[in-house]
């Protein structure tokens, strides 16, 4: 019993609005589930292109003789037998007893290879296939090319054109990969289920016994978008399965009356526990178990798992309580731009070094921003940005430049300094790009502004000038720096929040509106009384992916069935997922439910007619057919119950039609076509449409409101001009008509 109590750690989580205090005890370890690893560890052979690894500079010269790819090694692998096959083309202009090819692996010298001296370039193609000593492996690993090129032993300039190397783009890596035996620690989270050395797509499949309920689907809900905040920019996918144990890392929701086949004689709990073991099945991958005693435990072990899991330690952990997490502010998630004060680029940078550019032709500085999706830039000509930067001094003859690029977009210039100045400072802005959306008719509200509703790169090139000595040498390159200071800002709080809907491009990219409040404690998620796992999964996708857009959990989402009466949907943004045959006519006519449906059925019904569906004139028109194959809608539109919020509905003809809308989000061609009120999805694509009205949320100043709405109506702007003019200029001459009265009056006396 001391020993117990010795082994009770309490967390205490201080934030700058409350205290998290989440009790963790470590639990005995359970012999049912150390058996070892009987079977032989899987061998799987990797092949990693250049081009999949992301690696662009293929060419090398004089000046840019540097290239490097890079490559990550998982936590459960041991890597061996690594390749280097690549082939490579050099000028025939090249030296060939002086100039060379070095190749780096790790920042250890490989070899050092002779440029060809063939003079024909389709026979200069020289191919090597170069063992790599994997005791030089690393989680994070380099593979570098340096050319060493003359074309001349007496006229040497570096910026000669005949100097150059070109990388085939069939270059790639091989190597085989064996499973590795890993401890069962909790301390490793959210490794090995989620690893940020793997710049692929996280797929960690979800397994529950049965079709879990609304509780257990929350549950989920709030760990899928724990894991997608983890997962950020490379995507996430949680795949329901029941009652199956895959052949790779997962997570199983367990309690005491609901347990998977492979796991039925898991032994109960009376509290909620987070375990990680091996799979039964497969045992060189880790189930991470989530128990309770009951679906509600499930929801407790998850949230203490987001908040506490820096502090867990071992196999297992119970949570005690968890108390006083806050609700969060409207547009505070982590990962947005704060819109109270001027927000420093050194809040902004993921590693140290980040804002320093080093070299002659170096890459350039770059930064991630996300804003708000509904900043009111109306008659704005940018977000105002305080730039500071310095560079190592320059000759008077030299002209260096800054250059400002947003979404690989020229955006301006900055000549910089050639004197020992320290400091350089401007005022420059984020400038507005017009609003594209052809789904909107002219008439039509249209947002003047940069993409709020994505990620947005901003790229600060520093691009050094060189000094000409003589005819044919220049200064060699080195020495050149170039910082952005960390004081530099970006302000968006002179701006509020006001944004015509529906519009699912900010859905779509944005999580808008639901991800206005990080912890989604005001969004509803309404499915089908029994939600198919297809559908389950495409919510666990959604939410994954708010995790992403957020950097923070969505433990406060709520989740209802069709049939639930809950008559409370104000202050509520509510996301529908249905299939097409949810039935309204199998809900309580003035139920509230019922309500939300029949708008879903009339917005798909305008979609499918392109906008143009009346239900007084189209109703004789309608084609009834029966189709075989899979389509899939999202729909927008005001909330019945509530001016300021919003529904967003996804429906699926067929379960396999869950997938197209899964399609539609990850793939960047099907992402930029979902805009307007409704996108119908096919198997060949999405084609939006503008199906219902237009309607505002949000908050801007009386007179701002006034003028804006009626910018497109000139008659109107003019005659209320007028009529506003006229009543300054009445009130105005009774107040000179009353001094006069006074004066006079005061005269007499």
């Amino acid at each position: 019993m001391i020993k117990k109590l010795l082994n009770t750690l309490t967390l205490l989580l201080f934030t700058s609005t409350a205290w998290h205090v989440i009790a963790i005890e470590p639990m005995p370890n359970k012999s049912l589930f150390a058996n070892g690893y009987p079977e032989s560890a899987a061998v799987s052979g990797l092949q990693l292109d250049f081009n999949a690894l992301g690696f662009t500079n293929y060419k090398l010269d004089g000046v840019n003789n540097n290239s490097r790819v890079d490559f990550t090694n998982s936590i459960d692998k041991l890597s061996k037998n690594l390749m280097l096959n690549f082939s490579y083309t050099n000028s025939p202009s090249l030296l060939a007893n002086v100039s060379h090819l070095k190749v780096y692996f790790n920042e250890n010298l490989v070899t050092v290879l002779p440029v060809n001296k063939q003079l024909s370039t389709v026979e200069n193609l020289i191919t090597h296939n170069i063992q790599l000593n994997s005791k030089y492996i690393q989680d994070f690993n380099q593979i570098r090319f340096e050319l060493v090129g003359y074309y001349d032993l007496t006229c040497h300039d570096y910026h000669n054109r005949s100097i150059w190397v070109e990388i085939s783009k069939s270059s790639n890596i091989t190597l085989d990969q064996t499973e590795l035996a890993i401890d069962s620690r909790l301390e490793y989270l959210p490794e090995p289920f989620f690893d940020s050395k793997d710049f692929s797509k996280l797929n960690l499949p979800f397994i529950f016994a049965t079709t879990p309920n609304k509780e257990a689907i929350e549950a989920a809900a709030t760990l899928s978008s724990w894991f997608g905040a983890q997962a950020d920019w490379r995507g996430a996918q949680f795949p329901l399965l029941k009652n199956k144990a895959p052949n790779e890392h997962s997570v199983v929701f367990i309690t005491n009356d609901s347990k998977p086949d492979f796991l039925r004689d898991y032994p109960d709990v009376d509290k909620p526990t987070i375990e990680i073991i091996s799979n039964p099945l497969h045992r060189y991958k880790k189930m991470l178990l989530i128990v309770g005693k009951d679906t509600a435990d499930l929801k407790t072990a998850v949230t203490g798992l987001a908040f506490g899991h820096k502090l867990m330690t071992g196999r297992s952990a119970s949570i005690e309580a968890i108390n006083q997490l806050p609700l969060r502010e409207a547009y505070d998630a982590p990962r947005w731009l704060r819109g109270d004060r001027p927000v420093h680029f050194d809040e902004l940078i993921d590693y140290p070094k980040q804002l320093q550019a080093q070299g002659l032709n170096n890459g350039p500085v770059k930064l991630n921003v996300r804003l708000a999706p509904d900043l009111f830039t109306w008659r704005e000509k940018g977000i105002p940005i305080t730039l500071q930067y310095r560079n190592t001094p320059e000759s008077s003859m030299l002209d260096s430049r800054l250059n400002m690029l947003i979404n690989q977009e020229f955006i301006s210039g900055f000549l910089l300094s050639k004197n020992d100045s320290l400091l350089s400072k401007t005022k420059t802005i984020m400038p507005l790009i017009g609003n594209t959306d052809t789904t909107k008719n002219a008439e039509d509200f249209s947002l003047n502004g940069i993409n709020l509703a994505i990620r947005n790169e901003l790229n600060f090139d520093f691009r050094f000038g060189v000094l000409k000595k003589g005819e044919c040498s220049v200064v060699p390159a080195g020495g050149e720096y170039g910082v952005i200071d960390g004081n530099s800002n970006i302000d968006v709080s002179g701006f509020h929040h006001y944004i015509a809907l529906p519009d699912l491009n900010v859905f779509a990219n944005s999580g808008f509106p639901f991800t206005k409040y990080a912890d989604l404690h005001q969004t509803l998620v309404i499915l089908d009384d029994n939600p198919t796992p297809e559908a389950i999964t495409l919510l666990l996708n959604l939410t994954g992916r708010f995790g992403a857009i957020t950097g923070y959990p969505g433990h406060r989402l709520e989740i209802q069935s069709v049939s639930d009466d809950n008559s409370n949907y104000d202050d509520k943004d509510i996301m529908i997922i249905t299939a097409a045959n949810t039935a309204v006519s199998d809900i309580d006519e003035n139920a509230p439910t019922s309500k939300l449906l029949k708008n879903n059925h009339r917005i798909i019904k305008q979609a499918f007619y392109n906008g143009a569906y009346d239900a007084d004139t189209t109703e004789d028109v309608q084609v009834s057919l029966v189709s075989s194959g899979d389509l899939a809608v999202i729909a927008g539109f005001q909330s019945p119950f509530d001016s300021e919020r919003s529904i967003v509905s996804l429906t699926a003809s067929t379960n396999k039609a869950y997938t197209l809308l899964d399609t539609a989000f990850n793939e960047s061609q099907w992402l930029s076509q979902i805009k307007g009120s409704a996108a119908v999805i096919t198997s060949q694509g999405v084609s939006s449409v503008k199906a219902d009205d237009t309607y505002f949320v949000g908050y801007v100043p009386v007179y701002t409101l006034i003028w804006f709405h009626l910018s497109d109506h000139p008659f109107w702007l003019a005659f209320l001009s007028i009529l506003t003019l006229l009543l300054i200029s009445f009130i105005i001459w009774r107040l000179l008509q009353a001094l006069t009265y006074k004066r006079l009056a005061e005269g007499d006396k």
